[in-house]
């Protein structure tokens, strides 16, 4: 990762050098310019970090990037959760193999371009244009990327505590195709889009269950000390979702596997449900607080469903979570994002040029708990092809220790209980272990 890349385009012979600069000058993501510049300077002997920015020309730059979830999933079922849901397997595989790049073209606009390659086939995740400053007249985005909703939808994947989002994530529109406004104030940001979401894995095919989504998230800071050590952040989400064939869908992609290969949320205990529907209202309220290396964050969903033949139908969910990083690192406050993201180790057992001056050690060692509560049961909900009602609530217990081998690489360890109570079937448990090997670049 340290050779230095050097290229002349084959263009004359005084045609200019291919610069490899040592830092990233898109404005892609504080998370990346944040892990790239924790190295102080070494003037005797330069290193630059990796992954490098390549600069074609002034303002036009190009990098590589990319992640790797390797994951190992066991489970136990009761009989009654086995005779209700069927035997759900253990499983071992990639839960997500992304790779991209990103950078400027020119001025104040960036991309970035990322496709997952878990599932065998190609799948868009970020893969947007953008142009402008959030500080100054906000930063316009063009392409797939996540509508600006809840909390932990909007913190990336490789900083999240736990292996998977709540199952009351399931209730976030996740990454469509649409055009965002995202705005930073000084201690709050707003972001508002305008979006489809499709009915394929990658929000692209029309059928039933699509929709054109308009959502908005404003978030409030009012303390943030030293990037995040100390913060309290409070956040608002709504959308407003229109049925493209007038039918409304839940769980629009249901889990075929404990392995899951979605861009959001699923569970192996929720079914789809389709609903003839007019429109449908999504709501999130988050709060956030950070001590040190104490956390503790909590959302709540809720949304309701204008149905044609029938009355309105609410459904809502919520999680409580807190965390402490026993060698006293802390998550970094994302301000134009409102979301919390990079960890920077304070002694890596793995260290590159961006954390060889820091002192060798274990690396960052972090506990964390969350309670999540799904509830699915209304009886204005239609009935299933089968004829049968539909309704389920699940409370949901997960336990987790990540080991941070470094800023870039992590080891994480999750047990989660799960107690479905199926309208039909009643009541039954699981219990699910995980292990998951997370690098990102």
């Amino acid at each position: 990762f340290s050779t230095l890349l050097v290229a002349r385009p084959l263009v004359g012979a005084e045609a200019e050098p291919l610069i490899v600069s040592p830092m990233p000058t898109a404005a892609d993501s504080d998370e990346h310019l944040f892990l790239q510049t924790q190295a102080p300077p070494n003037t005797k002997d330069p290193k630059p970090s990796w992954p490098r920015t390549l600069e074609f020309a002034p303002e036009y730059t190009v990098r590589f990037r990319g992640r790797i979830d390797a994951d190992a999933w066991w489970v136990e079922q009761s009989a009654a959760n086995e005779a209700a849901f069927g035997d759900i397997g253990d499983t071992v595989g990639l839960r997500r193999a992304w790779i991209g790049i990103d950078g400027e073209w020119g001025g104040d606009r960036r991309y970035q371009f990322e496709m997952d390659l878990a599932s065998g086939i190609p799948e868009p995740r970020d893969v947007f244009v953008a142009d402008g400053v959030r500080k100054e007249s906000g930063e316009y985005r063009l392409g797939h990327f996540r509508e600006p909703f809840s909390l932990e939808g909007g913190t990336s994947a490789r900083f999240i505590p736990f292996m998977e989002r709540s199952a009351s994530n399931l209730l976030d529109p996740a990454r469509n195709w649409g055009v965002g406004l995202f705005r930073e104030f000084e201690n709050s940001s707003l972001a508002i889009g305008a979006f489809h979401d499709g009915s394929g894995p990658a929000s692209i095919n029309t059928g039933p269950g699509s929709t054109f989504d308009c959502t908005g998230r404003w978030t409030m800071c009012p303390i943030n000390e030293d990037h995040g050590r100390e913060l309290l952040h409070f956040g608002l989400a709504l959308s407003e979702m229109v049925p493209e064939d007038g039918t409304i869908a839940i769980n629009k992609q249901p889990q075929t596997s404990l392995l899951e290969l979605g861009d959001n949320s699923t569970s192996s205990f929720v079914s789809r449900v389709v609903f003839e529907a007019s429109f449908q209202q999504l709501v999130n309220l988050q709060l956030l607080r950070a001590y040190g290396p104490f956390w503790a964050q909590a959302e709540w969903y809720g949304t309701w469903i204008d149905q044609t033949t029938a009355d309105v139908v609410y459904y809502n969910g919520c999680y409580v979570a807190c965390g402490y990083f026993l060698t006293g690192e802390h998550r970094r406050y994302d301000t134009g994002n409102g979301t919390v993201g990079a960890i920077r180790v304070n002694r890596p057992w793995l260290r590159g040029t961006v954390a060889e001056n820091r002192p060798y050690g274990y690396g960052a060692w972090e506990v964390a708990a969350r309670f999540a509560y799904l509830d699915f049961v209304d009886a204005d909900t239609p009935l299933a092809p089968n004829g049968q009602p539909q309704g389920l609530r699940l409370p949901q217990m997960t336990y987790g220790v990540n080991w941070y081998l470094s800023d870039r690489v992590r080891l994480m360890f999750n047990y989660q209980y799960d107690m479905p109570d199926d309208i039909n079937t009643g009541s039954s448990t699981s219990n699910t272990f995980a292990t998951r090997l997370g690098l990102f670049w």
